[in-house]
């Protein structure tokens, strides 16, 4: 049998407890750090593949939205220019449960390539703009939902309590034949629904 004794000192005891919290630390976070680098290649994998269902500002401009600049060259390669002072920045959830309105909303994105499925229940930023060049007067806005720095949804809308609409963001209202590709409605057309 053998028997060990030390002496202990305060000082070398807490600087030991303070190195090894400080190990499980940077551990943690590496490990936190890991995680995130893994979500953004499956996000990156995700949006390519979204990229190639064949939404055509995807594929020409990046859906990466960290800047005003950005979000507004993202918009313009979808045919629309916006008042970059008008921006509006909110945070809002994607619901849980997407009940009927919301269901045609997420049918819309998907139309254009974005699926809001994946991010139910998700925090994201909702961010709007004043359409300038849209063909008829009123209140005409772009919003786009970013995620992670990252376009994962948009729109063009009108404020109008009546008659407005709501279309993809490739639908522009000059076009022949776009209402039955992905415009949404608040008014009585039949092939249109309400956001």
């Amino acid at each position: 049998m053998f028997i060990f004794t030390a002496k202990l000192n305060k000082r070398k005891v807490l600087l030991g407890i303070a190195a090894a919290a400080a190990l499980a630390l940077t551990a943690g976070v590496a490990v936190q750090l890991a995680g995130d680098v893994a979500a953004m290649e499956t996000w990156g994998s995700e949006k390519e593949e979204a990229a190639g269902s064949g939404d055509q500002a995807a594929e020409t401009v990046s859906t990466l939205a960290l800047t005003n600049n950005e979000r507004i060259a993202y918009l313009e390669a979808c045919g629309w220019e916006v008042d970059e002072n008008s921006c509006v920045i909110q945070e809002v959830i994607i619901p849980s449960d997407f009940d009927e309105t919301y269901q045609s909303y997420a049918d819309l994105q998907a139309r254009q390539g974005f699926d809001l499925e994946r991010l139910k229940g998700k925090r994201v930023k909702q961010i709007t703009y004043t359409v300038t060049n849209y063909p008829e007067e009123g209140d005409i806005i772009a919003e786009l939902l970013v995620y992670r720095g990252n376009i994962v949804a948009g729109d063009i809308c009108s404020m109008k309590t009546d008659g407005g609409f709501t279309r993809g963001l490739m639908d522009h209202p000059d076009q022949q034949g776009n209402t039955d590709d992905g415009a949404a409605s608040t008014n009585n057309d039949s092939s249109e629904t309400e956001k």
